[in-house]
């Protein structure tokens, strides 16, 4: 099962239903309204698609009212807490360090394999920076965001 029928499955299970190929006059890639999800007919790939499609159901979840607007300062906050949840659950960092471990070699490996798009790793990597320095330790290993993405071990025999 793709990562887009896995959020297809998570939208059903919570009574969502999902609307394809919509034209929208926007340039929103998703919109929400009550129960019904729409994919703009722009949208080029599946990661993309399965990006759009989480992020739409994670604001379902979190969010109140409408923030479209986003000049509107309580709606910028939402968006950047639904954006937080996004990064967590697409591109959290014990699953780049998996990625990393298993011989991708650089941010689009690693989003191909996970089955998003490299704007979204790159932008989870940004948001982890703001909230963890340049570097987080996990268990045997260290990830670090800069100078470049990479994994050091810590083990020590």
């Amino acid at each position: 099962m793709t990562l887009y029928e896995q959020w297809l499955q998570k939208a059903d299970d919570i009574g969502l239903s999902v609307v394809e190929n919509v034209p929208f006059e926007s340039h929103a890639k998703g919109l929400i309204c009550g129960n019904c999800i729409g994919l703009n007919q722009n949208i080029e790939t599946t990661a993309e698609k399965a990006c759009v499609l989480a992020e739409e159901v994670i604001h379902s979840q979190i969010n109140v009212g409408n923030i479209f607007d986003q000049r509107v300062s309580g709606n910028t906050w939402q968006e950047r807490k639904t954006r937080k949840v996004l990064h967590k659950h697409l591109a959290n960092v014990r699953t780049i360090a998996y990625f990393l471990k298993s011989g991708c070699k650089n941010s689009n490996e690693i989003a191909d394999k996970m089955g998003i798009t490299e704007e979204l790793l790159l932008e989870a990597i940004n948001g982890y920076k703001e909230e963890y320095g340049i570097f987080i330790p996990l268990e045997d290993d260290v990830l670090f965001f800069e100078p470049t993405l990479y994994l050091q071990s810590q083990v020590i025999d």
